[in-house]
């Protein structure tokens, strides 16, 4: 996932192409003419056959760039080092743009909303909850090939994992007769102080007695310990027990990227949840 990067006297942007997911992710941007930046982002979405350019933008050049086929689709407060974002999207195919499972996922998400969001830590017994190291990776990846038909990121690779373990992100997994049965992680950007909660996956025969709530619970803490003051996670819109964890764990509902990643054979919309460290609700 080599990154573009582009500057003139308009703009300046860099953005991250995933082939698996047919997306472009803006990663970094400066402003000068919106509509050139716009202009050149669809126009590199069709060179390199992208359906969905993602647009997270400061709240303060949401007005400048918001337009255009630039719609908006989630809110994160504080993603950019306390700045709030707005993440935008533009459609170079029609059919990507539409989903058929939304209005029944809004549903199920409304019931999930209204429920509370108390719940009791315990550790399962014979479970023992740890960060993991590289001689671990071999052992996730193929845990999350046994979860997964398809992922957004390469996890079914040991040396893509060992080297995001490099890069600084956070893995915990929670362990069982010395067998990996769960997985999840923080990605963390310290540059903005964020994190996004991420890559979770259980063993089928682990599922059930609370494993991802344990294992975000943690991270979230070991982030937090890092002076990290933004978190969210993308959970999948058709997953009723990844959303209602994470509000269980006190997240906010702050949108639905239509479309967004092709993970589990499929293209499916993702629900953004956040909690930035500050008092307020995180509304699309």
């Amino acid at each position: 996932m080599a990154f573009i990067r582009h500057h003139d006297d308009n703009f300046s942007v860099e953005l991250r192409p995933e082939e698996i997911s047919r997306r472009l992710w803006v990663t970094g941007y400066s402003i000068g003419d919106p509509a050139a930046l716009r202009r050149y982002l669809k126009e590199l979405a069709h060179q390199h056959n992208m359906e969905k350019i993602i647009f997270p933008v400061k709240s303060s050049d949401f007005e400048l760039i918001v337009g255009g086929g630039f719609i908006r689709e989630g809110r994160i407060p504080g993603y950019f080092n306390g700045e709030d974002s707005y993440f935008l999207a533009a459609f170079t195919s029609q059919e990507r743009s539409v989903s058929f499972t939304l209005e029944n996922e809004k549903k199920m998400l409304n019931d999930i909303t209204d429920k509370s969001t108390a719940w009791k830590k315990q550790f399962p017994p014979g479970i023992t909850i740890r960060r993991a190291v590289k001689g671990d990776t071999p052992h996730m990846a193929g845990l999350f090939r046994s979860v997964f038909d398809s992922y957004p990121t390469p996890v079914f690779d040991p040396e893509y994992l060992a080297g995001s373990l490099d890069r600084g992100d956070i893995f915990m997994v929670a362990v069982r007769d010395s067998r990996i049965v769960a997985v999840a992680a923080a990605e963390i950007d310290r540059k903005h102080r964020r994190a996004e909660l991420s890559d979770c996956a259980t063993d089928p025969g682990s599922r059930g007695r609370g494993l991802n709530t344990l294992l975000l619970s943690v991270l979230e803490k070991e982030c937090l310990s890092r002076n990290i003051s933004c978190l969210f996670s993308l959970a999948r819109a058709s997953s009723y027990s990844m959303n209602l964890v994470l509000h269980r764990l006190g997240y906010v509902y702050g949108g639905t990227l239509v479309n967004n990643c092709h993970i589990g054979g499929g293209f499916e919309n993702m629900n953004v949840w956040v909690r930035s460290g500050r008092n307020q609700k995180a509304v699309c």
